[in-house]
C-alpha cells in the first residue's frame, strides 16, 4: 500500500476504534518525506538512535525516540503523557506514537535492524487484555513483524506496576522485550517473569550496582546488555554487549546502520 494511502487508512481506523471524542480529526500526516502526528495542538515526530553491538556478529537496531513540539518550541515527551484523562486516551496516544515511529522506520532507504519502541507504564495498566495484538496489526500494515521489534518496558524498582501479564502476551505475539532504565537490581521474580532479551542500565548507575545487575543478567540468561551513554572502551571493559550513546551516534531523523558501525568498530 502506498504510504499516503497507509496514513489515510490509519487515520480512518483511529476514528473508528476510538471515536471522534478522542480522535476528532486526522492526526497523522506526511511532511517533507516523514510522518508526523498532531495531538492536542502538539506535533509528534520520530528520531532514531543506533543500538550498536560490540561484536561483529551481534544484532543491531535503532531506538525510536519521540520528539514533541509546541508553539513555544520543543517539550519533554513526559509532558505529553500528562494530557490524557482516560485509559482509552492513553492507549490511543501510546499507540499513536509507536505508529508514527513504525511509519518513519518504514520510510528509511536502508534496513535499520531491530526497531526498539518504548511502552508507557500507563499503557501497560490501561490495556485490558491481549497486549500487543492491536499493534501487531499496525506493524503488519507497515510491512513489519513483531519479531523485528523490541518493546522497552521501564524498570519500576518500587514495584507499583506489574508488567508480567502484559509481557506474557507480548511474547506470545513474538515481540522481544527490553528492561529499560535499570537503576537497581531487579528481583529474581521479575527477572524470571520478564526474561528480557536486553537490559538497559541507567547512565547514573554506580559501579557496584552495575556489577550486581550484570551478574544477575548473566545468571538469568539475558543475552544483550548496555549502559546508556558509555563509550565503546568503557562498554568493552565492563563486559557489555552493546552501546547506545549520544557521543557515538546522536538521535537523528534518518537511520545510522551497519556502514557507520563498520567505521566505528573496525
Amino acid at each position: 500500500m502506498p504510504l499516503h494511502d497507509l496514513v489515510d487508512y490509519f487515520n480512518r481506523e483511529q476514528r473508528r476504534q476510538y471515536g471522534t471524542a478522542i480522535v476528532p480529526k486526522d492526526t497523522l500526516r506526511m511532511r517533507d518525506n516523514t510522518v508526523e502526528a498532531d495531538y492536542a495542538g502538539l506535533v509528534l515526530r520520530s528520531r532514531f538512535q543506533p543500538i550498536l553491538p560490540l561484536c561483529q556478529a551481534g544484532v543491531y537496531g535503532h531506538e525510536a525516540l519521540l520528539s514533541v513540539h509546541g508553539k513555544g518550541g520543543p517539550l519533554p515527551p513526559q509532558a505529553l503523557f500528562m494530557i490524557p484523562t482516560s485509559a482509552d486516551e492513553i492507549v490511543y496516544l501510546d499507540r499513536l506514537c509507536r505508529t508514527v515511529h513504525a511509519l518513519n522506520f518504514l520510510l528509511q532507504p536502508d534496513t535499520g535492524g531491530l526497531l526498539s519502541l518504548n511502552i508507557h507504564p500507563r499503557h501497560l495498566a490501561s490495556v485490558r487484555q491481549d497486549h500487543g495484538l492491536a499493534f501487531e496489526q499496525i506493524l503488519r500494515q507497515c510491512g513489519l513483524a513483531p519479531e523485528q521489534v523490541i518493546l522497552e518496558i521501564r524498570h519500576d524498582p518500587a514495584g507499583t506496576e506489574d508488567p508480567r501479564r502484559a509481557v506474557e502476551s507480548y511474547r506470545r505475539h513474538g515481540y522481544r522485550i527490553a528492561l529499560d532504565n535499570v537503576t537497581s537490581t531487579p528481583s529474581t521474580t521479575l527477572w524470571r517473569a520478564l526474561a528480557p532479551d536486553m537490559v538497559k542500565l541507567a547512565p547514573e548507575l554506580e559501579t557496584a550496582e552495575r556489577d550486581t545487575v550484570l551478574d544477575s543478567a548473566a545468571r538469568h540468561g539475558t543475552p544483550f546488555t548496555l549502559q546508556l551513554g558509555l563509550t565503546t572502551d568503557l562498554a568493552l571493559r565492563y563486559g557489555l554487549s552493546h552501546v547506545q550513546a549520544r557521543a557515538l551516534a546522536p538521535p537523528a531523523e534518518g537511520l545510522t546502520g551497519p556502514t557507520w558501525r563498520r567505521g566505528a568498530f573496525p
